[in-house]
């Protein structure tokens, strides 16, 4: 199910995030609203909609600092452990989406994405592409694989990093079909300026602006 891009622009900007959630994104209705206390200080959260365990919360006020919003993520694990939160400023200008990695036998790692209301959030669409579900999927959906579409919207390490990877795979396949141009440096060179002109046109058909 393809994303409206427009309505969910203009729900981001309005810091409507029910309706980008529900009506976007195709997730399950949900209410609750913990109230979390952290440095002598209670902070209420609201919990907007949910996929399959993974609870979507937002807290609208005065945008706490990266250390007390840690404290209140870990505070919210003891509610849900799955969760997404989005702080949202008072004036409901700035957004900081919230997602905190979980590994195994690792440390936690905190992926945090700032949204201004002044911007077109093309980025942050980009990202809430990866998580929208169709009635189709509904049936064998499961936490597991809902917790993986939010992995792979949210944690941008690992995905620049297969970027990069990728991309030197192909540039390395690439150099093999050179011919005519003598100069090795000058062969890498014609071969990365191929591969970001690919990737330039292949980004403006992805945002519609080709056929």
């Amino acid at each position: 199910m393809p994303i409206n891009i427009d309505h969910c622009r203009q729900h981001l900007k309005e810091s409507d995030l029910g309706q980008v959630f529900i009506d976007e994104l195709g997730w399950d209705r949900y209410s609750s609203n913990p109230i979390i206390s952290v440095d002598e200080h209670d902070w209420t959260l609201h919990a907007i909609a949910q996929k399959r365990g993974m609870v979507a919360l937002v807290h609208i006020g005065k945008i706490p600092g990266y250390p007390t919003r840690r404290k209140i993520e870990r505070e919210i694990t003891k509610i849900a452990h799955e969760h997404l939160i989005v702080f949202i400023d008072s004036k409901k200008t700035t957004q900081i989406w919230q997602w905190v990695k979980r590994e195994t036998g690792k440390p936690t790692a905190c992926r945090e994405h700032t949204y201004n209301c002044n911007q077109p959030g093309d980025a942050l669409i980009q990202k809430l592409q990866t998580v929208v579900f169709s009635l189709e999927e509904e049936e064998g959906l499961t936490i597991t694989q809902v917790t993986g579409r939010v992995r792979a919207a949210f944690d941008v390490e690992r995905i620049t990093k297969r970027f990069y990877d990728r991309f030197k795979d192909e540039h390395a396949a690439f150099l093999k079909f050179i011919k005519g141009v003598p100069d090795e440096e000058l062969q890498r060179w014609y071969v990365s300026v191929m591969l970001n002109r690919l990737m330039f046109v292949y980004f403006i058909q992805k945002k519609g602006f080709l056929n």
